[in-house]
């Protein structure tokens, strides 16, 4: 039967089948439908309007107000296709998984970067993944006619006394003619390792192109970064959306997808086409730089990334015992093409290892960027994003945990919630009589939604000024036009009025809403309270917390401890390092060294499992409160 789909900017008509459901219809034609919830029916964020015909209905919508409703809206995860319609996709329902955003590093922000790299060359040392051989070869002649690569392999064997001497296939079809071209006077590039060496490119001498992508697969977001592998500058930073997705929110939902017909493809296929490569094109046309001179990949992600940038079964993942079908990739020999990528097919391809299930390669990198391995001190590292995981420990010990934040930190699973970019409510204060909201916009535009760091602020201010109650429950008998209750006496805060802003409908939060963050602050407190308890240590033992992700530069330390997501202690303990896990892999990236001291780090990091540890649930639910329902740890709530 026929379905015309009205998009913003195009019209697209097709067939669909009796019985679809009509997520997975407008999915099959391209359309990038935003769903966090992956079609359980309980984020509200795949709306779509009926304009002709009629759909079977799986659940009530539930989520979509009266007004919403009245107006044609359906949830399209939980509609039937029973009938030709005509449905129109809004904007805000289509995830932008496709834009890149540039950013605009100053010297002072990769200041940080090229600090560190000093300070762990003085500690540790430095020894680079690639080396170069220039040479000049002997030409061949009727007395000494062996093969371009026999001559190339027993140069470099005598040279580096050593005869186990590796070529690929895309090199060797490229040495005929270097060699040839450049009269034998070649420069060979190539690393050794566990007394392999392996030829990575041979080039005409004179050509010093060479080039490595470092980059930080999260959940929601992917970062990369361009380095000149000669100085180990960093040329330019770019980062988008993680196009998987649009197959859900967090780790588990796409775990789940990943067992469906096609799904780990389809998840591969997202998050190498339509994320990792457009970073790396991205950075090649705004540098002029050629894909064949990029010479390394170096990658960190958290388990579940990992495995789907491989194309790896998962589901194990999810299920007691938490059993990853690898950590390390330290004994697996990967290539370009096993992933896809768009750059020179025998670049050297490195992987920083996970610790466990839920605590991954983002970690074991971001580490290095945290300092703790230098320091006498006890110091705490929160990396904030869909999965929270948490270090605590100093250079004798280190111990980890992670916790199911979800999606809501960026924005996931919030009605009007969004990533940190232009349009996005970064900060908000509500005036304590007229409870109306003033807000820092990012871009200093229109708003167009709520990210984590103004989630944040908004429900502090809402608690403050005595809005909502502990549980986040609105107050029924406030005076104010700002909160509304529907029939099934839901509650929400208009933070910005549509004819204000003159917007397509108001931008709001819900009690649902809130208890969804409330539940993701809670994990990521009582995670780290459960962490150092486990030692019979409290947060006065600790001398720095230091906070990671994309969210952490944004948020207001009296807001994140106001309601309860990090310990009420000295605010000059905390310190915000931004994306510990990118900075990670630029230095595996150039410093051998530092690629052998994340992979001790994840090897000698103890890990603990939540979900079994006595007490943890307990400590959950206290922490389900605004701020907690132990006030004495507390002292300073909005004070």
């Amino acid at each position: 039967m026929e379905i015309e789909l009205r998009l913003p900017e195009e019209v697209k008509v097709f067939e669909a089948n009796e019985n679809d459901i009509l997520i997975n219809v407008i999915r099959n034609v391209g359309v990038h439908i935003d769903a966090p919830c992956n079609g359980s029916g309980t984020c509200g964020k795949c709306k779509v309007k009926l304009i002709e015909g009629k759909v079977g209905t799986i659940a009530n919508g539930h989520r979509l107000t009266d007004e919403q409703s009245q107006q044609g809206f359906i949830l399209a995860c939980q509609s039937i296709v029973t009938s030709p319609i005509i449905v129109e996709v809004p904007k805000e329902s289509i995830l932008e998984v496709t834009h890149i955003r540039v950013e605009k590093r100053t010297h002072k922000d990769l200041e940080k970067y090229y600090n560190l790299r000093e300070e762990f060359s003085r500690e540790h040392d430095s020894m680079k993944n690639l080396s170069i051989l220039n040479v000049q070869l002997d030409e061949p002649n009727l007395d000494d006619n062996i093969s371009d690569v026999t001559r190339i392999k027993k140069f470099v064997a005598k040279e580096l006394n050593n005869d186990h001497v590796q070529i690929g296939v895309f090199l060797l079809k490229k040495i005929p003619h270097v060699l040839r071209e450049s009269a034998f006077n070649v420069s060979i590039i190539y690393t050794e390792e566990k007394g392999i060496i392996r030829i990575i490119d041979i080039r005409p001498q004179g050509d010093t192109q060479i080039y490595g992508v470092a980059v930080d697969i999260g959940t929601t977001s992917v970062s990369a970064c361009l380095v000149d592998l000669n100085d180990d500058t960093i040329l330019g930073e770019v980062s988008c959306a993680n196009a998987q997705s649009k197959y859900g929110a967090d780790v588990i939902n796409r775990i789940v997808y990943s067992t469906k017909k096609n799904g780990l493809k389809n998840l591969k296929e997202a998050i190498v086409e339509e994320s990792i490569n457009p970073l790396i094109n991205e950075l090649c046309n705004n540098h002029k730089v050629k894909k064949e001179d990029i010479l390394i990949f170096a990658a960190s992600a958290n388990t579940t990334m990992a495995h789907l940038l491989l194309g790896i079964h998962s589901d194990d993942l999810r299920k007691e015992p938490y059993i990853p079908a690898f950590t390390s990739t330290e004994d697996v020999d990967i290539r370009v093409d096993d992933i896809g990528l768009s750059l020179n097919k025998d670049a050297l391809i490195l992987i920083s290892p996970s610790v466990a299930s839920y605590v991954g390669g983002d970690i074991s990198a971001g580490v290095i960027a945290a300092g703790m391995r230098e320091s006498d001190e006890n110091s705490i590292l929160i990396d904030l994003g869909t999965n929270g995981e948490i270090v605590f420990g100093n250079r004798d010990f280190l111990m980890t945990c992670a916790c199911s934040a979800g999606p809501a930190f960026e924005g996931g699973e919030i009605s009007c919630g969004m990533r940190a970019a232009n349009g996005a409510i970064e900060a908000v204060h509500i005036d304590p009589n007229t409870f109306v909201a003033e807000l820092d916009i990012i871009g200093s535009c229109a708003p167009y939604g709520l990210c984590g760091s103004g989630i944040i602020d908004l429900i502090s201010e809402l608690k403050r000024v005595e809005l909502i109650d502990p549980r986040g429950r609105f107050i029924k008998d406030k005076n104010t036009d700002r909160i509304h209750f529907d029939e099934y006496g839901i509650g929400r805060y208009i933070v910005a009025r549509k004819k204000d802003y003159d917007l397509s409908g108001d931008i709001y939060i819900t009690e649902v809403d809130i208890d969804n963050f409330i539940r993701a602050k809670a994990a990521v407190y009582s995670a780290t309270y459960v962490l150092l308890s486990s030692l019979g240590l409290d947060f006065d033992m600790v001398s720095e917390i230091k906070v990671a992700g994309g969210i952490g530069s944004h948020i207001n330390i009296d807001s994140a401890i106001n309601i309860g997501l990090f310990p009420d202690i000295d605010k000059d303990k905390y310190a915000f390092i931004g994306n510990s896990s990118l900075t990670g892999s630029y230095m595996s990236l150039i410093n051998k060294k530092a690629k052998e001291y994340i992979d001790d780090t994840a090897n000698n990091m103890t890990y603990i499992e939540l979900s079994v540890y006595p007490g943890y649930m307990d400590e959950f639910i206290s922490a389900s409160f605004i701020p907690h329902t132990d006030l004495v740890r507390f002292p300073t709530h909005n004070k």
